[in-house]
């Protein structure tokens, strides 16, 4: 009984002072509390930019993937002119040939 009477403390004063050893009681309970939120906050925040990275990105590979698609579509359609144009070129070509061929 005489351990629980000793802890107990008169007033309030009497508590913070904490027997004369305030500063080393309450620097450890500041500590304490600093350790606590540094470990909750720093993940918090690197989750945060993670999050933020993997979405920019995610946001930059499709984007890419739509430029390559775009490119492919466009490289296909530049071929089909082509030869679209070189068909046109033989036809035509053809053509002259036989009207000069008439001609002579």
């Amino acid at each position: 009984m005489d351990l629980l009477n000793a802890i107990q403390f008169e007033s309030w004063a009497e508590f913070v002072d904490m027997g004369g050893y305030a500063f080393n009681v309450w620097a450890v309970y500041g500590l304490f509390v600093v350790f606590i939120a540094v470990n909750i906050i720093v993940p918090l925040q690197r989750r945060k930019t993670l999050l933020r990275d993997l979405r920019r990105r995610q946001n930059i590979d499709a984007q890419v993937a739509l430029n390559r698609q775009s490119a492919s579509v466009a490289g296909a359609v530049d071929n089909a002119v082509n030869d679209s144009v070189a068909e046109t070129a033989k036809v035509v070509g053809t053509g002259q040939n036989a009207q000069q061929g008439e001609t002579s």
